[in-house]
């Protein structure tokens, strides 16, 4: 009998012990690991949005005109002065709308971008105060269940 309770302690301890073990490895992966991989999900969405908004190309091509066609490229070549006027209003007038188009992208891009840097941010201070939050809600738990 002797032997057999001798067993017990030994597994319990066995047992608490690796509790512990991985109490302890999964505060270190979640302080130390978790952390800059977040960060790095961060940036890769972050350079996504950056890409799919082509922010940079719309900043190079703003007054550029729209698809590359210029609407005194079409009609015939023998024009008059006053057509090749209103050809040059008409290029401009087109270049206006695509820059407008293009910055409404542009801003629409940055926005979206806002928005992510402060839904990670946020998402990565819970993160880390995750734990203590835990705790203490169990804590606060016990108060009230032993206050009844």
């Amino acid at each position: 009998m002797r032997r057999a309770s001798g067993y017990i302690a030994i597994q319990e301890y066995a047992n608490i012990v690796g509790m512990v073990t991985i109490f302890l490895e999964y505060f270190y992966w979640h302080y130390t690991i978790a952390p800059f991989e977040i960060l790095w999900i961060m940036q890769n969405y972050l350079k996504a949005n950056w890409h799919r908004f082509l922010i940079v190309q719309h900043f190079r091509t703003l007054f550029a005109p729209w698809h590359r066609q210029n609407p005194s490229d079409f009609g015939s070549k023998n024009k008059t002065f006053g057509d090749k006027i209103m050809d040059k209003v008409a290029d401009l007038y087109i270049r206006l709308i695509a820059a407008s188009i293009r910055l409404t992208i542009i801003f629409a891009g940055l926005i979206w971008q806002l928005i992510l840097l402060i839904l990670f941010l946020s998402f990565f201070v819970l993160w880390l105060a995750w734990p203590a939050i835990a705790v203490y809600s169990i804590i606060k738990g016990f108060t009230l269940v032993s206050s009844l």
